[in-house]
């Protein structure tokens, strides 16, 4: 049940600060969209696989991503800090471009990997 539930609050998580970086107009909204995609979909493959009894834990290259995104969100909101030791510095776009980048990319991986599950008959 951890594994099922566990990378779903982080989802949760993630979604509400990218969602709210958006709205203060610190990150582009496009960045939270292929973010956010790509998390519906993986946990539509989750989902699919649990009504099959499969559990699919995340692999090595989600947990880099969710790594990286946590590390992304950390760094545009430390650039808001008056004394922030590289504010006004692109490290926050930088880092938010990369988060998208392995988003895709372990996207697309886990897509390979497990998308068949949603075309299999129940069973």
């Amino acid at each position: 049940m951890g594994k099922l539930l566990d990378p779903l609050a982080d989802k949760l998580l993630l979604l509400t600060a990218l969602i709210m970086l958006v709205q203060l107009g610190l990150i582009p909204a496009w960045i939270a969209v292929v973010i956010i995609g790509r998390e519906s979909v993986i946990t539509g493959i989750r989902v699919a696989a649990a009504a099959r009894g499969v559990v699919l834990a995340a692999d090595t290259y989600g947990k880099w991503k969710m790594v990286v995104q946590v590390a992304a969100i950390s760094i545009v909101l430390v650039q808001q800090l008056p004394v922030a030791a590289f504010a006004g510095s692109s490290a926050g776009s930088f880092a938010m471009l990369a988060a998208a980048g392995i988003t895709v990319y372990s996207g697309i991986r886990y897509i390979a990997l497990h998308g068949s599950l949603l075309l299999r008959p129940n069973g």
